[in-house]
């Protein structure tokens, strides 16, 4: 079931199937809850799956200014208006620093949580690092800087077809407009959830693809590093969306992980 949600003010577009067990899913940047769905048709039948859009993206509500905090406050409200005990929470990239952001700010809300192509810091923002790619240059369409990160997300020898058809069924309708992207952007220049890990108190499961060329798997050692009770996963063959190439077998340790 797709439906809206008015939580913090805001109307956030959901998707709502199964029971059993709490889940929540939450997507990377730019992307939207579509992008969940090869684990949330697996995990639907047998858990209570709740998936959505996240501020500024998708079919939520996207005002102007954005930041994580806010992210990580709606998560909690998305949880309490569900009247979820202790869910299980997986991340995808941003969603992933949505989610660790979460359990450091309300560490008694989640039982377990995944956190999927993550980092635990960004030192500049994903623009300033599309500038750099692009020789300095300041003046860079928001489009062809999604290319310039796109190349990063896939592993390589990666083909257009394999693209389309990883994303077959697994996209959204909106387009953002490029404010709405620069404020996303925005929103994520220099995050830090590295001072405060010491709060997460529960079990946490870092998954990573070998060829991920956004959040590559040194990244992810160093939240697990940091973190009391981790366990770290590396992807060989997947890129930055692993559950593109690897389904199966994310699904497998997802499970060993949570049951």
């Amino acid at each position: 079931m797709e439906s809206k949600i008015e939580i913090n003010g805001l109307n956030i577009a959901v998707k709502e199937a199964g029971t059993g067990p709490d889940m929540v899913m939450i997507h990377g940047i730019f992307a939207t809850k579509e992008i969940m769905n090869p684990l949330f048709n697996y995990y639907k039948d047998n858990y209570h799956v709740v998936s959505y859009d996240v501020r500024g993206h998708g079919e939520s509500d996207k005002p102007e200014n954005l930041t994580l905090e806010d992210y990580a406050d709606d998560l909690a409200a998305i949880i309490e208006y569900y009247d979820m005990e202790h869910p299980i929470v997986i991340g995808l990239s941003m969603g992933s620093y949505i989610t660790l952001r979460t359990a450091e700010k309300y560490p008694s809300l989640a039982s377990k949580i995944v956190l999927i192509g993550t980092r635990g810091q960004g030192k500049i923002s994903l623009m300033e690092k599309a500038v750099e790619e692009n020789g300095g240059n300041a003046d860079i369409d928001l489009k062809e800087m999604g290319r310039l990160i796109a190349r990063r997300v896939y592993p390589p020898n990666t083909t257009p077809e394999q693209i389309v058809e990883y994303y077959r069924g697994n996209r959204g309708k909106t387009e953002l407009t490029n404010e709405e992207r620069k404020n996303i952007y925005a929103s994520l220049a220099h995050y830090d959830m590295m001072s405060d890990i010491d709060n997460v108190e529960i079990p946490v499961l870092l998954l990573v693809g070998e060829f991920d060329g956004l959040n590559p798997p040194s990244e992810s050692k160093i939240v697990a590093d940091a973190l009391k009770d981790s366990k770290l996963e590396i992807i060989e063959g997947a890129g930055h969306i692993i559950f593109f190439e690897k389904k199966d077998e994310v699904i497998s340790l997802i499970d060993e992980f949570i049951n």
